[in-house]
C-alpha cells in the first residue's frame, strides 16, 4: 500500500511519501506485521531556500532566475510493526509503534484502501510504484510553486517574473532496489 498527499506548497515540502507492506501472521496473538517507510522532499539549500542565480529587469519586468534542488530522503522506517485485529470490527487492526500507542489502521473494503497516520493508502501492483508517486509529487510540487511564485511575482513592485529550474534527486529509491 502506499499514499502521499499534498495540501500547499509549504506542506507540499513537508509532506511525506509513504509505503506500507501489511502481511497477514498466522499465530493466534499477532494478526499483522507492517513495515512502513516515509520519504521526503528537502530543500538542500541553505536554509532550505531557493538559490537565486540571477536578477535583470526586462523592460518594465523584473526577472529572477531560481534553481530549486531538491533530494529524497528517508524520514521514517519501521519494520515488524505488529498489529492485532479489533475483535469488534475486522476491518480495524491496532499496530503498535513506539510513540504512538495502539494506532488503528482502518481497512475499507469498498474502495480496497487502508487508512492510517491521516494518510490513505491505496493497493500497489507495479514493482516500481515509489517512483510513480515520487514523480507525481514533483509534478505537484513545481505546480504549487509555480503558482505560488506566479502570485507574488504579480503582486510585486515592479512585477517580477520568476523563471525556476527545478531538481529532483531520486537516488534513495534507485539504491533500495534489490
Amino acid at each position: 500500500y502506499s499514499g502521499y498527499t499534498v495540501q500547499s506548497v509549504v506542506s507540499a515540502v513537508d509532506t511525506p511519501i509513504f509505503t506500507m507492506n501489511l502481511t497477514a501472521r498466522n499465530d493466534s496473538k499477532t494478526i499483522y506485521t507492517a513495515d512502513m517507510k516515509a520519504y521526503n522532499y528537502q530543500y538542500t539549500t541553505p536554509e532550505k531556500r531557493p538559490v537565486i542565480e540571477s536578477t535583470q529587469m526586462v523592460g518594465d519586468i523584473k526577472e529572477v532566475r531560481l534553481n530549486y534542488i531538491t533530494a529524497l530522503t528517508l524520514v521514517m522506517s519501521a519494520n515488524d510493526i505488529v498489529g492485532n485485529a479489533d475483535s469488534s470490527n475486522s476491518n480495524t487492526i491496532k499496530m503498535d509503534i513506539t510513540g504512538i500507542p495502539n494506532t488503528a489502521l482502518i481497512y475499507d473494503s469498498k474502495t480496497d484502501t487502508i487508512k492510517f497516520m491521516d494518510q490513505t493508502f491505496k493497493r500497489v501492483s507495479d514493482t516500481n510504484n515509489l517512483q510513480t508517486m515520487a514523480d507525481a509529487y514533483k509534478k505537484d510540487l513545481q505546480v504549487a510553486s509555480n503558482k505560488y511564485l506566479e502570485e507574488i511575482g504579480n503582486a510585486a513592485n515592479p512585477k517580477t517574473k520568476f523563471i525556476t529550474t527545478y531538481s529532483f534527486d531520486d537516488s534513495i529509491i534507485k539504491d533500495n532496489k534489490k
